[in-house]
């Protein structure tokens, strides 16, 4: 069995190591939070001192990370992954990273005989996650028994950076649809209409949280703007016009400093209270 090791010990990296260890892999963690590495330890990881440490001892190596920036101070410097990189070695971001950053990295990985895929994920409730795996098929094959483990549907959809590419994709949508869920509570309350019958009578997928103000979780609306901005950048890169889109990257961009650093996604409600004054 392949001994893993995993770098971010965030909500996901925590999810990870739990299932994992429950599959029974060799686990070597490290982040940041020694808290956090501390609780994986108890629960039977072996803790690396820093992120080469953690690859030293690894086969393949998890990255479980908030984005582009954490993925290269992790891959850099005297102690980061890259350094203690060996042939046959395998790295996978598993974060929402900017396709770019994972091209980059699955280069110089190559040059020292190891792989890197992108294979970042999305939840689906309690089904648990999707992963989107970008980069060489023969490294897909040999990550594939550990991706299998962390979620319920795995699929390798194309060169690296193609996984990225379909997450912001992702992103792209589950934001604009909560944009319009968001404009259409708010004109409901703003009317009187009782807006439990957007959820119960219309059997439209309206956010729980919308109905009650309970916006507080792990950071989720920090982490969906970031994507929103990958997802702009990518667009101006290839030339695609993307008016409602880049609308409700501004709404992001409006509600974050309002609101808590821990808030969700549907905190972007708030928004439109403002502008409606039917804030409570």
């Amino acid at each position: 069995m392949e001994k893993v090791g995993l770098i971010g010990l965030g909500t996901i990296g925590t999810y990870f190591t739990d299932r994992l260890l429950k599959d029974g892999y060799p686990l070597t963690v490290y982040d940041l939070d020694a808290e956090r590495v501390r609780q994986a330890v108890e629960k039977g990881a072996r803790a690396a001192n820093s992120p080469g440490d953690a690859a030293s001892q690894s086969d393949i190596i998890l990255l479980a990370l908030p984005g582009s920036g954490p993925v290269e101070a992790v891959m850099n410097g005297d102690d980061g992954v890259l350094n203690r990189l060996r042939p046959g070695q395998l790295v996978i971001d598993t974060g929402t990273s900017r396709p770019a950053t994972d091209i980059h990295f699955e280069r110089l990985a190559r040059e020292k005989g190891a792989g890197f895929l992108d294979a970042p994920i999305t939840f689906r409730g309690a089904k648990g996650l999707i992963m989107m795996v970008g980069g060489d098929e023969a490294e897909f094959a040999k990550g594939r028994r550990v991706l299998e483990c962390l979620s319920y549907k795995l699929k390798h959809v194309g060169a690296i950076g193609q996984g990225q590419v379909l997450k912001l994709i992702n992103q792209m949508i589950l934001a604009n649809l909560l944009a319009a869920y968001c404009e259409a509570f708010e004109m409901s309350v703003k009317l009187g209409v009782d807006t439990r019958l957007l959820r119960d009578f219309l059997e439209f997928d309206v956010p729980e949280h919308l109905y009650n103000d309970e916006f507080t979780g792990a950071g989720q609306l920090s982490l969906h703007y970031k994507d929103l901005l990958y997802l702009m950048e990518i667009a101006h890169d290839c030339g695609a016009n993307i008016p409602i889109s880049g609308f409700v990257h501004e709404i992001f961009k409006a509600t974050k400093p309002y609101g808590q650093p821990n808030w969700m996604q549907p905190g972007i409600v708030t928004y439109w209270r403002r502008l409606n004054q039917t804030e409570r």
